[in-house]
């Protein structure tokens, strides 16, 4: 009688030791800089101002994650006055998240700038990926997914309604 349950419980720690690690990627802007990709995603997609953010970068080769590599970011604004510097720093692997709020609306372009070791070419000058990022306006797309189109659904809902109450 226990040695059914005594047979899952071995299936299953062997299972889960065996198991090897995933690490998920951000999905987003991809930008492709010679064999590396570069995705940034931030999140929210379009920050507000004062609100706390977080800046979500991947930086793949050949589609799999790079290891200890040195990045940092710069944050300009429409003028290319540089806003903000986040310092290189050192990470374990290639998916990077940096937390940070902008201080007023506006559309900035935000570059991050990674040293490859081992890498030739992006180990001596930092390999560069500038993405533009709005801050506080709402795009057109999300303007009609949440606003427009249950705001008309209402609309024709109540008009339907009343046509078949015979007050309309």
């Amino acid at each position: 009688m226990i040695r059914p349950f005594l047979f899952i419980a071995l299936v299953a720690a062997a299972a889960t030791t065996q198991a090897g690690l995933a690490y998920g990627h951000f999905f987003g802007d991809t930008k492709n800089v010679d064999r590396y990709q570069v995705v940034f995603a931030p999140n929210p997609s379009n920050p507000t101002a004062g609100d706390n953010s977080t800046l979500n970068f991947s930086v793949l080769e050949n589609n799999a994650n790079i290891y200890n590599i040195y990045a940092a970011v710069m944050i300009t604004d429409q003028s290319g006055r540089v806003v903000d510097q986040v310092p290189y720093k050192l990470y374990e692997f290639s998916d990077i998240t940096i937390p940070y709020s902008f201080r007023e609306n506006g559309r900035y372009t935000v570059t991050l700038q990674t040293r490859i070791i081992g890498d030739e070419k992006y180990q001596s000058s930092p390999l560069e990926a500038s993405f533009d990022i709005t801050v506080g306006l709402i795009p057109f797309d999300e303007l009609m997914l949440f606003y427009v189109t249950p705001a008309a659904v209402a609309i024709a809902g109540i008009a339907i309604y009343l046509h078949s109450k015979k007050k309309l």
